[in-house]
């Protein structure tokens, strides 16, 4: 089920965030950069899933293994999608609604997929090093030269204050023809990602059209995609012309996919507008898989537990292999105190889609609040197995700590919070937990040395932070 998740990002490397910098760096006398911010995470399931399946294909051709790249739901209304901290994508809910069908939404991250196969984040880095270079370069001229003048008891020559403007003059025009550079190339390669996979880039060039009509407005009206993806009509053009002699042939999974891309949509609204809203915009006079998935989530939320129950046991009639209705039902029955209800329905969720970590994360959170011994063992289990795979999920480690609390392993719990700890980057509770979880481990067993390498490296990591 979506989730919305506050996580602080620290000193992220993105396209986007480098190109607002060096706006800043060119019209603005002094400047902070933010060390860090707050960005709104939503974890689903079934949206990383579909999202997944659709840009895996893309991530091949373009040369670049799936599992190598991250891919991020945002929750921002705003129109954005961008590349961070190297092989990261970030995707906008409000992209997602304004991509209409699938194929848009496909186009975009296959331009941003171009990107890095392009690596462009890095010659944008390059980029702005050298801008910087060349401002810092005509001011120390201009100050020598001023210098000179004022010794030598001569006024200032009158061309002399245009050459303070001369570098970051020059450093835009080169930074902005990079930029351009890079889209026309993220252009082209998106265009021949999308063709290899039988897949139409014609929705991606629509939906330029409609962002380009902003570019009248103020730039603080103007979505964060079109301030950090100039959007020319030569780029739509580019586009338009490149794709319409090529033939493609994409019936076989189109409308699949666009039965999944309206159920995501579907998905976003009902969890991030107002119940009320939701019903609006999916009345009841309407059938569609989506509507009914609208209006089950949304009467679910008010809370209207018997509309949605029966709205969601209506899909899973229609089809009983879904994983992804019992899970919102689980979810939500949890959210609503009926905690063995809901392990019911995502033990079914989990036995429909085996060891995906959201679903098997629920299941165990759920386990673990109904307080029975049994369940709690099978939470341990479930938390065991995402770690396996994720042994970064700070959540599972979290919920891990509880869980061997309540069996009265009290030195496990303790490691466990060490680790969510040490992954969080709080270091001095991560020593803490750590040392008081050793005194019960023997030595050299894995446990011991773990709970060692804790202390070693999070001892190493505070140093570093004292020393800058």
């Amino acid at each position: 089920m979506l989730k919305i998740i506050t996580i602080l990002v620290k000193y992220i490397k993105s396209y986007t965030i480098y190109l607002f910098l060096f706006i800043l760096l060119l019209f603005s006398s002094t400047y902070k950069v933010a060390k860090a911010q707050n960005i709104s995470l939503i974890q689903d399931a079934e949206i990383e899933l579909y999202i997944r399946s659709w840009v895996d294909p893309i991530l091949k051709v373009a040369g670049l293994t799936p599992n190598s790249v991250n891919i991020y739901i945002v929750n921002d209304k705003s129109i954005n999608a961008f590349v961070a901290g190297g092989q990261n994508i970030f995707i906008n809910t409000g992209l997602i609604l304004a991509a209409k069908e699938v194929n848009a939404l496909i186009g975009v991250l296959a331009h941003e997929i171009g990107h890095i196969a392009g690596g462009h984040l890095n010659r944008t880095v390059n980029s702005m090093k050298r801008a910087q270079e060349t401002v810092t370069i005509a001011t120390i001229l201009t100050a020598g030269l001023m210098a000179v003048s004022k010794a030598a008891g001569l006024d200032t020559p009158a061309g002399l204050a245009k050459l303070a403007t001369l570098g970051p003059s020059i450093a835009e025009r080169n930074f902005y023809k990079n930029t351009r550079q890079n889209e026309k190339y993220a252009d082209a390669a998106a265009i021949k990602y999308m063709t290899s996979v039988n897949r139409s880039c014609i929705p991606l060039a629509e939906l330029l059209k409609t962002l380009g009509k902003q570019e009248l407005l103020h730039e603080n009206r103007q979505d964060p995609y079109l301030r950090t993806h100039p959007i020319s009509r030569e780029r739509i053009y580019d586009i338009m012309e490149a794709t319409k002699n090529i033939s493609i042939n994409e019936q076989r999974h189109l409308s699949s996919d666009d039965i999944k891309f309206k159920r995501i949509v579907a998905k976003i609204i009902a969890f991030t507008n107002s119940p009320g809203k939701t019903l609006l915009l999916y009345p009841k006079n309407s059938s569609q898989i989506d509507a009914k998935y609208a209006r089950a989530i949304a009467y679910l939320r008010l809370p209207d537990l018997d509309k949605g129950i029966r709205e969601i046991k209506e899909l899973i009639k229609l089809d009983k292999n879904d994983p992804f209705f019992p899970e919102v039902l689980g979810q939500m029955l949890f959210e609503n105190g009926q905690i063995f209800k809901s392990i019911e329905q995502l033990k079914i969720s989990s036995e429909l889609l085996p060891n995906n970590p959201i679903i098997l994360l629920s299941l165990a959170r759920s386990q673990i609040e109904y307080g029975k011994s049994k369940e709690n063992n099978e939470a341990i289990r479930n938390l065991k197995r995402i770690l396996k795979v994720i042994p970064k999920n700070i959540a599972a480690w979290k919920l891990l700590s509880i869980a061997e609390a309540r069996n009265n392993n009290i030195s496990l719990a303790q490691l466990a919070s060490a680790e969510a700890y040490f992954l969080m980057g709080q270091y001095s509770l991560a020593v803490q937990f750590a040392e008081k979880a050793k005194i019960s481990f023997k030595k050299n067993t894995p446990n011991d040395i773990r709970a060692l390498d804790i202390i070693f490296f999070s001892k190493e990591k505070l140093a570093e932070m004292n020393n800058n």
